[in-house]
């Protein structure tokens, strides 16, 4: 909602309401006889609640109103009404009439509506009846900058940024009890305090030097959605939409004493579970940046580690004995030196390093229990760290007091400065252990450091505490829409363009199975819209919609079948069917379920038709029984060809000719550390028959674009043609991130550019069917990219089974 006025909803449509009255009987005119508005008058009501003004004459007998309101003639009626959405100024002039003719006067008046009328209903889906929170793990969730601008260019915070003050456990809700607002909620969360700005004077703390926490308290105040003028930096003027808080309302953060007494935010983004708002101060000195999420919380154990809190949590309310050794360089024993920086307690404990260290077990810190483990039990393990200078090479090991034995021992945790780093492990084999001792080194300490230990957990991993864990049951890499949907094996684009004909259908019934009326879907280019009607059931097949076409499909044949379905507020489940006129011989069936303001992609591929027969007549049928009443729905880039099998060894692979030699090609390198710094020993790689090989050298930065090798080739590519490409890479570890790019020689006209997460062992296939340059110009040499910035050095990769041809 930015840059121009933007309303949720079409507006209301204007009207008129009349009252209904008796004609006279007419004899014959008199042109002597014709009526005048003189000494006449007639009476207005406003209702600005709904922007409906009334008009009444009461006539003398014989003639009558004749009414005209904007210029239109309207009614002859006694009564008149007009109701309008739009905010402005209206003219409603009368004459009279008789049986002889019309008055030559006119009587004019003006009314005005002060404010336009917003159907709110589907921003109130969005915002209503849920919690809200700022969005902490978020990168800019508060920021600050000039006032008319998004508020990020002064400040913006990091993810957990402001983890030490009382914002990030409140809480606000909104309910809707007006045409336009309702019933406001803040909650302080369980430290009952709100973040303050320095300088607000509210609570006292106008002489702080930094931000403070008050103890504001819970709160129960009224909101509304609002239209306003908002000035961007430059000074152009648009009206926007506003939430609109009572005066004196708290909110997570109070930036000043103005947001406090006028809190009103120009809202950027409002979708079911983000809110991003912006406060513009009064002075316009400054403006002020939220965002806010409605997402439920989940606790991911790379952010936060598993529960501490937890009584699950083995750790927990133990108070444990620490103990230290304390020996730079070999040299002379200092422990008592890091004894005495030591503070600890409730599962939080800080250390001090003195000095610089140069080797692993130079400065330990050990924690001993009375706790025990067992073999024949796995055990789930977490430690936060956080250290005021960079450390590598921590070690941390869970052994006990004979330390003959241990189920944790890692001498490569890395600390980054003011970072809170995660160690977690999970599912590991339990061992035997008495009198649990829990033994950290920070020998490679690089001066004096301060580092605080916290949230240590150790707990069964048969319990669970909530804790998302990364790996074993993780749906991989999320299917993105990289289809070409104007691709000519596209066999649905017939549909879309009308060269196939296609028609509606629908049938949506309540939870009694009674049907009920349907909504009606919109057509535009690949795009059908439609809107859930009231009473819709909560139960599969009370609400389908298909669209029937004249497409045909082969027993003979596998297709592939891809689509985006967007709603705005979750599905449980919406059935996708693609299916015959019969409904039994079908090539997909399935229920899947629909996130609020994530576009789910639909991506299957191979299927075929069920019953093994020719279909003459296919419907993609979609049902939505169990979705909300009002949830808008979108589905667009439908797909649906001929499935290709890409072969490398098929005589049609131009890639082939690279790896015999046939055609040209050289490799080529650039890995950079992380200060992008050209390493010196950048890798070789080697090619055996259709595999290239290659290690990632030591020293590789973490970021994309620091890792990069390519293979330039002499082949070329036609603009007016489709390509199908494949590749399979293998690696020895875990690469985040790689870059995949099939470009021309000058990089920009390219087929191909994304990350693609690769997992240890496992090949990864990729896969482009039907692709075009980017720049629509012939490529004279192509390249294949590749960029494993942020892989771990040491990593063994192979490049495999590359098949480029004409699609």
């Amino acid at each position: 909602m930015k840059n121009l006025i933007k309303y949720t909803m079409g507006a209301l449509a204007a009207g008129v309401m009349m009252t209904a009255c008796s004609p006279e009987k007419f004899d014959g005119a008199d042109p002597n006889g014709i009526p005048s508005v003189s000494g006449v008058d007639f009476s207005i009501s406003v209702d600005q609640e709904t922007n409906q003004m009334i008009a009444n004459y009461t006539p003398q007998p014989g003639t009558y109103p004749i009414w005209i309101i904007n210029g239109n003639t309207y009614s002859t009626l006694q009564e008149v009404g007009f109701q309008n959405p739009e905010a402005g100024t209206y003219t409603i002039d009368m004459k009279l009439g008789n049986r002889n003719g019309f008055s030559q006067g006119v009587i004019s008046k003006t009314f005005t509506f002060n404010e336009t009328k917003i159907d709110y209903s589907a921003d109130f889906r969005r915002i209503c009846d849920k919690e809200w929170r700022i969005a902490n793990k978020e990168q800019g969730h508060l920021g600050c900058g000039p006032a008319g601008t998004a508020a990020t260019e002064w400040w913006s915070a990091a993810p957990n940024d402001k983890k030490d003050f009382g914002v990030y456990d409140d809480r606000i809700t909104f309910t809707a009890t007006t045409r336009k607002g309702g019933s406001y909620t803040y909650n302080a969360g369980a430290d009952g305090n709100t973040y303050v700005n320095k300088g607000v004077t509210k609570w006292n703390t106008q002489n702080d030097n930094a931000d403070v926490d008050v103890a504001v308290g819970n709160q129960t105040s009224s909101w509304s959605f609002e239209i306003y003028d908002w000035e961007d930096a430059e000074g152009n003027v648009t009206k926007q939409t506003y939430i609109q808080l009572a005066d004196n309302t708290a909110f997570p953060y109070i930036s000043s004493d103005a947001q406090y007494e006028n809190p009103k935010f120009r809202i950027e983004t409002l979708t079911a579970t983000k809110l991003v708002l912006v406060y513009d101060a009064p002075d316009r000195g400054i403006a002020w940046r939220y965002i806010l999420t409605s997402a439920p919380d989940e606790r991911l154990v790379e952010e936060q580690g598993f529960d501490a809190n937890s009584d699950f949590n083995l750790w927990k309310g133990i108070t444990p004995n620490a103990t230290f050794y304390f020996n730079p360089g070999w040299g002379t024993e200092r422990t008592g030196e890091m004894e005495a920086g030591y503070t600890g307690g409730n599962n939080d404990y800080t250390v001090t390093v003195p000095d610089a260290c140069s080797d692993r077990w130079q400065a330990q810190f050990h924690l001993h229990t009375d706790l025990n483990l067992k073999a024949g039990t796995n055990y789930d393990f977490s430690v936060i760290f956080n250290a005021d200078k960079d450390i590598d090479g921590v070690t941390v090991k869970l052994t006990d007091e004979a330390d003959a034995d241990a189920i944790i021992d890692v001498a490569d945790v890395n600390l980054k400065a003011g970072q809170d780093i995660v160690f977690w492990q999970s599912d590991i084999a339990g061992k035997d252990l008495s009198k649990v001792k829990l033994v950290f080194d920070f020998g490679h300490a690089t001066g004096a450091t301060k580092i605080n230990v916290s949230n240590v957990v150790i707990k069964d991993h048969a319990n669970d505490d909530g804790t998302i864990v990364s790996g074993g049951g993780e749906e991989g890499e999320k299917p993105v829409m990289d289809w070409n949907y104007e691709s000519g094996a596209n066999l649905w684009k017939a549909v879309d363009d009308g060269t196939v004909a296609s028609e509606f259908a629908y049938w949506f019934a309540d939870d009694s199975w009674t049907q009920i009326t349907s909504p009606v879907c919109t057509h535009s280019g690949d795009t059908y819209e439609l809107t859930m009607p009231d009473g819709i059931g909560g139960s599969q097949w009370q609400g389908q919609f298909h669209i029937d076409t004249k497409l045909t499909a082969s027993a003979s044949k596998a297709y592939n079948f891809y689509c985006v379905l967007e709603a705005d507020n979750d599905c449980a489940g919406v059935t996708f069917k693609l299916t015959d006129g019969g409904d039994s011989n079908f090539l997909l069936e399935e229920r899947i379920p629909v996130k609020a303001d994530e576009p789910l992609i639909v991506k299957r591929e191979g299927l075929t038709l069920k019953d093994g027969a020719d279909a003459d007549q296919l419907r993609m049928f979609f049902d939505f029984g169990g979705t909300p009443a009002g949830t808008h729905v979108k589905i667009s880039k439908i797909y649906l060809e001929e499935a290709v099998v890409l072969n490398y060894d098929d005589a049609s692979n131009l890639w082939k000719g690279v790896d015999d030699g046939s055609v040209k090609s050289t490799f080529a390198y650039w890995f950079a550390n992380d200060a992008w710094t050209e390493l010196a020993n950048q890798p070789v790689a080697t090619r055996n028959g259709d595999t290239v090989e290659l290690t990632l050298p030591e020293g590789m930065g973490g970021s994309q674009w620091q890792g990069q090798f390519h293979i330039d080739t002499e082949l070329t590519a036609k603009a007016n043609k489709e390509y199908h490409f494949q590749v399979v890479v293998t690696a020895d570890a875990d690469c985040p991130g790689v870059t995949i790019k099939l470009t021309d020689s000058g990089d920009s006209n390219f087929f191909c550019e994304g990350r693609h997460d690769i997992k240890a062992d496992e090949p990864y296939t990729f896969t482009l069917k039907n692709a075009t340059l980017k720049e629509g110009t012939d490529a004279s040499a192509l390249r294949l990219f590749f960029d494993f910035g942020g892989s771990t050095p040491g990593t063994k990769v192979k490049i495999s089974k590359i098949v480029f041809k004409e699609a």
